[in-house]
Formats: C-alpha cells, sequence, structure tokens
C-alpha cells in the first residue's frame, strides 16, 4: 500500500527539529563544563602531558585504565590545541558532544525520533561529555556500529561484513572495554562452534593486541592499572538480592559473569542491536562497582525501552550527577541512596522487557483469582 505522502507542515516540522535539538544539546554540554572540572579532566591533563613528554603512559599514572586509543585520542586533541589548557577541553568537549550526536543519528534512523532526542537532550549525556568528560559514549557508538555492520544473519558463517562488525566491535573494546562480554552474546547467536570461536575471539584478540606495542616498557602498568583494576565495590543489586550467607561465600564477580552468561541465552534470539541495548541494561545492573561515569552505559537502552522503570533510571541518575560529589554543584546538597535506587530500578527494567509477557499474564490471573474471590459466596 502506498503510504500517504508528507505535510508540508509536518516536513517542515522534521526539518526544523534537527538543528534545534542539535542546538540546545550543544549549548548545554559547553554550558555545564563552566561549573569546572573533576577528577575525570586532571586525570586526562595527566595522560595528555606524558603522551606531549613522549613517557610512558602506564607506568607514568595510576589514572589511566584503559587500552590505548583513548589516550592517543587526548595526545592529538592536546596538539591541536597547542597543549592550552582551555583549547584542549573545548576540542574535548567538541569531540565527545559529535559522538553523542552520532549516536542520535543511529537512534533517529532505528527507533524514531523521540529515542533520539531523549539521548541527545538527556541530562545524563550532558553532564558526562560536557563536565565529567567521560568517554562511554565512544565504546557505545563503535558498539552500535559494529552490531549495524554484522547484521542479524547468524545462520550464514563470518563473511567480510560480519568481520568488520568484528574489527569494529575490537576497536570498542581498545577505547574502553564496557562490552567485554558482548562477544560471547554475539557468538551464542552464530551457528557452528568454528563461527562461534571466531566472533568470541577476533574482538578479544584485538583488544588483547593493542597492548603489544607498550608491553615491553609498560607490562607493569599495564598488569596494575588495567587487568587488576578495581573500582568502588558497591555492588547494589547483589547486596539488594543475595542472602547474607551467599554474599559471605560467593564474589559478586562471578555473581555478575552468570549474569552476563544467563542473559545471553535468555537474549539469542533477539535481533543483535535489541540483544547490545540489553547487554548495556544487564552489564549496568548487575555489576560490583558503580561510579557516575557508569550511568552513561544503559542510557541508551533507557531511551529506547521506555516504561516507568528506565524513565524512573534516568531521573534518579540525573539527580545524583548533578547533586553528587564529583559532578557539577547544580544541586545544593546530596541525597543518599539514589544511585542505589537507580540501579534497582534499572534491573527492574531488564526483569520487564523479558518477562514482560510472563508477568502481564501473572498479574491477569491475579486479578482474576481476586475478582473471583470477592464475588465469590460469603
Amino acid at each position: 500500500m502506498q503510504q500517504p505522502s508528507e505535510s508540508a507542515g509536518q516536513k517542515a516540522l522534521r526539518l526544523g527539529w534537527l538543528p534545534v535539538v542539535l542546538a540546545l544539546g550543544v549549548v548545554a554540554r559547553f554550558w555545564v563544563s563552566t561549573y569546572g572540572s573533576n577528577y575525570d579532566w586532571d586525570s586526562w591533563k595527566i595522560t595528555a602531558s606524558l603522551m606531549a613528554h613522549g613517557q610512558e603512559v602506564y607506568n607514568g599514572t595510576g589514572r589511566y585504565n584503559y587500552a590505548p586509543v583513548w589516550m592517543w585520542l587526548l595526545h592529538i586533541l592536546d596538539v591541536l590545541a597547542g597543549h592550552q589548557e582551555a583549547g584542549f577541553r573545548h576540542l574535548l568537549i567538541g569531540c565527545l558532544t559529535a559522538v553523542d550526536a552520532g549516536i542520535s543519528w543511529i537512534l533517529w534512523r532505528k527507533f524514531g525520533r523521540l529515542a533520539a532526542t531523549l539521548y541527545f537532550l538527556n541530562p545524563v549525556s550532558i553532564m558526562l561529555s560536557g563536565y565529567h568528560n567521560q568517554f562511554e559514549n565512544i565504546a557505545i557508538l563503535l558498539g552500535l556500529w559494529a552490531v549495524l555492520l554484522f547484521g542479524d544473519d547468524v545462520e550464514q558463517p563470518v563473511n567480510r561484513r560480519k568481520f568488520c562488525g568484528l574489527a569494529v566491535l575490537g576497536l570498542s573494546l581498545m577505547t574502553k572495554h564496557i562490552l567485554f562480554a558482548f562477544p560471547f552474546w554475539l557468538a551464542v547467536k552464530q551457528k557452528g562452534l568454528g563461527q562461534k570461536a571466531i566472533v568470541l575471539l577476533m574482538p578479544v584478540a584485538i583488544f588483547l593486541l593493542s597492548f603489544a606495542p607498550y608491553w615491553p616498557a609498560g607490562h607493569a602498568g599495564i598488569i596494575a592499572h588495567v587487568f587488576q583494576y578495581q573500582s568502588y565495590p558497591n555492588a547494589y543489586f547483589y547486596r539488594l538480592l543475595m542472602p547474607t550467607l551467599i554474599q559471605s561465600t560467593l564474589d559478586p564477580k562471578i555473581v555478575w559473569f552468570l549474569l552476563l552468561a544467563w542473559f545471553a541465552f535468555l537474549c539469542r534470539k533477539l535481533p543483535v542491536l535489541d540483544s547490545l541495548l540489553m547487554y548495556t541494561c544487564v552489564m549496568l545492573a548487575a555489576t560490583p562497582a558503580t561510579t557516575n561515569e557508569y550511568l552513561a552505559i544503559p542510557l541508551v537502552f533507557a531511551c529506547v525501552v521506555r516504561n516507568a522503570f528506565t524513565m524512573a533510571f534516568i531521573v534518579l541518575a540525573t539527580c545524583h550527577i548533578a547533586a553528587g560529589g564529583d559532578g557539577p554543584p547544580l544541586a545544593s546538597a546530596s541525597v543518599g541512596g539514589i544511585i542505589d535506587l537507580a540501579i534497582y530500578c534499572l534491573g527492574l527494567a531488564a526483569i520487564w522487557a523479558i518477562w514482560r509477557e510472563q508477568l502481564l499474564d501473572l498479574l491477569k490471573k491475579c486479578r482474576d483469582e481476586i475478582r473471583h474471590q470477592l464475588g465469590g459466596p460469603g
């Protein structure tokens, strides 16, 4: 059936929406940067300074905990800014803003204007890109690009297009390894043991090989600051759900890995793009460690899968970052426990997304049983 033609008013609204959203998002990110900076920005200056002086980064500072892509991007931006701090930060915010715009463009094409707008004008992405200058969004953008290249034809062997998708996924891990378990999610979908092995091992091999040029001089720092790095061990969902006896005997990291593996099988029938979004949700909801910047990881999921739980997550994450000790001082006081609630809402969002039909059916049966009991004799 032929689609109805777009009216002049609808076309004008569609064309006028993009520059308005872009302008508001860009201005908001640079505006929030005027409130100052925090530990993250100091870390990037230290990293860029080591690079500028030709010094080894991994042994030179304990504040760089990633593969090499990010330090080279910092170095390039620092050189372009003439090693001037103000120009360096402006270029960095501009780069992260462009990445956010790229994510929004993908969301627009795949999920519609509302998801794209909600992401680009989201206070969480605005504060993390503009104030924290954190770069989870780069790894997420590369992950989105990777799954779009990889495609949903999991019955077919790894061809050139899938190979390129796996290479981009490896580049995402080289930037920030938040998608470290996603190759397993892809491998579960792929048919044939040989193909599964390629899908599982290739991105991980790219990530590991990226350290090769730095290993002779920096292996001690790479081991200590990357592979043995420990973030804040808060484990919110683990402490909420696990009995005290289990908490005393079972490491929250083991529970995290098991949940990531279990959900990989639960989501094996989903389209690859939907699986990536679900991965980001489960990854943060079950993680044994959470800091402000990690709240950006499931933000695409929250903007696409819009329900009461994801909207509550966005609101609570916004309040936590705005009032947190290392965020922009946009609120007068910090309110304890907000990030706990945000993580709980995220976990409930994952449960609702996977078992929505079953839960609705259960609620319907409970409602019918209550009605039957109320309408019964006596």
